[in-house]
């Protein structure tokens, strides 16, 4: 029965990778979506003869007002995503069972969730005190809550399933 479990548990926990890479190259393309609607909104509002000036001024007022950036923001989300894609189908592959990608995922999601709360409560330099809290950030932290349990229930069933076995072979 526990073999079983364990079999649903990955399969589970592979859903739950896929589908916050999904959800955070979604992110990641709407960031670059509304990236370049600002962009072209304040290229539009600009006289010709003003535009390298004023061009300039709003590059520097950006960068520092906003700190990491909005194409900072596409990079980290679509590097997240593409990382969670490939980890989770890892996970689907395995025949035998490796504690790796578990371990992976486990680490990668308390991380991501650490730099979370990190971001929103001191000022990090580069990327300041965020204060956005949104639908999409509540659900990619359950989602990421979600995988730490259940890659620690994978870890410690792999860890039981391994000493049965060592005590069954002597």
């Amino acid at each position: 029965m526990e073999k079983k479990s364990a079999h649903v548990a990955a399969y589970v926990l592979a859903a739950l990778m896929l589908s916050t890479g999904i959800l955070y190259l979604t992110l990641a393309y709407g960031e670059n979506m509304d990236h370049q609607a600002e962009a072209q909104a304040s290229t539009n509002d600009i006289e010709p003869g003003e535009a390298s000036e004023a061009g300039e001024q709003k590059t520097k007022n950006t960068s520092e007002s906003q700190g990491f950036g909005d194409m900072g923001e596409v990079v980290f989300f679509s590097i997240i995503g593409a990382s969670y894609v490939p980890i989770g189908l890892w996970m689907l592959k395995k025949k035998a069972i490796s504690k790796k990608p578990y371990v992976v995922a486990l680490i990668g999601s308390v991380a991501l969730i650490a730099f979370y709360v990190a971001t929103r409560t001191i000022n990090i330099p580069m990327i300041g005190i965020q204060d956005d809290i949104g639908t999409p950030d509540l659900t990619a932290k359950v989602l990421q809550g979600a995988i730490v349990a259940v890659s620690a229930y994978m870890l410690a069933t792999i860890a039981r399933f391994r000493k049965t076995e060592k005590s069954l072979s002597k």
